[in-house]
């Protein structure tokens, strides 16, 4: 990685980027800059890119064609292990590969190398560090219970410390509310809210359905409709019937009222 985060003109910086698969074109031109301080959300149907783009983001998929950056490091030109350890993943095939046997501790450990799998032995430093995710995300008395024996919502909170547990300058929310009870999600809303009041915490980037879950920290958004960019930019300016109709292809009457109500 080179240079720090604050010093970065860019967090995430992506040039006409293109991802191919088996002949199908996933993602079509796509290009995204983030900067220091934003905050964004991902919004699209279902098959429209959102999570090939993450898996971009974080080194699980390639690009085809285009230039892709991450904090600081250009893809091509930097180890991609190295860089998963600065970026939170957050993504339900996380949850899907951890071993249900798994000690919390051990999961929140796993983010510091970025695997998931059978448990292993860690030094003092990477199991200090866990525990450290664990308390800063409340759940540190869940250290020596079994990963599968959490409820929903514990399991979100270590997966989060795991996601965390390098301090990275990126944090990517793949859908991660939708297991959630209403309690448990408003739970997880207070703790990001809180998350970004830190003068360290990262930038954070949230793929959802749900308009609900656009907290007021998110300053930016980027609407995605079959591949391609349909809007991108402040979310003030996103947040309009008409802007929201025509990106995401549904009846403006059909979106929630509470935004009609706002936008009206």
């Amino acid at each position: 990685m080179t240079g720090s985060v604050l010093g970065m003109a860019a967090i995430i910086s992506l040039n006409k980027v293109s991802v191919v698969r088996e002949g199908k074109t996933i993602l079509r031109d796509l290009s995204w800059v983030t900067r220091p301080g934003e905050h964004w959300f991902v919004m699209g149907a279902n098959g429209s890119g959102k999570t090939t783009l993450m898996e971009v983001l974080a080194g699980y998929q390639w690009a085809t064609r285009g230039h892709v950056a991450v904090a600081g490091a250009v893809f091509g030109q930097t180890s991609i292990p190295e860089l998963r350890k600065h970026v939170g993943y957050v993504s339900p095939w996380i949850f899907r590969r951890m071993p249900p046997e798994t000690l919390a501790e051990d999961v929140a450990a796993s983010g510091v190398d970025g695997s998931a799998g059978s448990p292993v032995r860690h030094s003092v430093k990477v199991s200090r560090a866990a525990r450290q995710a664990l308390n800063a995300r409340g759940c540190l008395h869940l250290a020596r219970r079994r990963f599968g024996t959490l409820s929903s919502g514990e399991q979100l909170k270590v997966i989060m410390a795991r996601a965390l547990v390098n301090a990275p300058a990126v944090l990517i929310l793949d859908e991660p509310f939708a297991v959630l009870d209403v309690a448990a999600r408003a739970g997880m809303y207070r703790d990001l809210a809180s998350l970004t009041g830190r003068r360290d915490a990262p930038q954070i980037i949230l793929i959802t359905h749900h308009f609900e879950d656009i907290l007021p920290f998110f300053t930016h958004g980027i609407f995605l409709n079959q591949g391609r960019v349909a809007a991108q930019g402040l979310r003030h300016d996103l947040m309009r019937p008409r802007i929201i109709s025509r990106a995401l292809g549904v009846p403006a009457g059909s979106l929630p009222s509470v935004w009609q109500e706002q936008q009206a």
